[in-house]
């Protein structure tokens, strides 16, 4: 099992990633739920991995390039997890935690599982390492990245959005592609990175107290 960029993914026999990549205009920026490593049950049900003695072989990587590993072993009644952790000019430590799950029923049959995050004792789908341990992100004070988001952030993310309908090489009509279509998204693409232009040059006027009487 592999978790790739901070998510699970599992590896049998955009992406950013890790904490302040991509956000390098972001002073004195909070970290976000997203930019660290999580561990969601969700996809280890998902994939029929969450059996009594099952021991599962997992690791993040960020931009294809390896972040930390870790052992999960499926237990009766929880998980225990094995890795290593530091904290900030700390040595390397060796870090068994216990994880217990919980199962509630569908409404249309089955059950669905739960962490039991160890912090406060809530159901929650997915724990995150914000820290030594695995917590939910309320432990943490972790807020989703869109919750945190700036109009800078927003306008960068509609760029985004845009540039993937075209495809890497943006200034080229993508195959099967209507000539009016790639007009018009061209045309918003400009518009969405002028925005974001605006917005990190008045995000950064702010920062430095910078006034537009200073600029004429």
């Amino acid at each position: 099992m592999f978790l790739v960029n901070h998510s699970l993914h599992i590896k049998k026999g955009e992406i950013m990633g890790g904490r302040g990549s991509g956000n390098w205009y972001r002073w004195d920026k909070k970290g976000t739920f997203e930019e660290y490593k999580r561990l969601d049950i969700r996809q280890i049900c998902k994939r029929k991995l969450l059996y009594p003695g099952n021991l599962l072989s997992c690791g993040w990587s960020i931009k294809g390039e390896p972040s930390g590993d870790i052992l999960v072993a499926v237990k009766e009644e929880h998980l225990l997890l094995i890795y290593k952790a530091r904290e900030s000019g700390r040595d390397w430590k060796n870090v068994e935690q216990k994880v217990r799950i919980a199962w509630t029923k569908c409404h249309y049959g089955g059950s669905h599982p739960w962490f039991k995050c160890p912090g406060c004792g809530k159901r929650i789908a997915v724990l995150v390492a914000a820290g030594t341990y695995f917590l939910c992100r309320h432990c943490y004070n972790l807020n989703y990245s869109s919750q945190s988001e700036t109009e800078l952030d927003r306008m960068y993310r509609k760029a985004r959005k845009i540039r993937a309908r075209l495809g890497e090489e943006e200034w080229l009509k993508p195959k099967g592609m209507h000539q009016k279509t790639f007009d018009q998204i061209r045309r918003q693409l400009n518009r969405a990175e002028r925005m974001a232009d605006m917005a990190f040059a008045i995000m950064g006027a702010k920062k430095f107290g910078i006034t537009f009487e200073d600029l004429v």
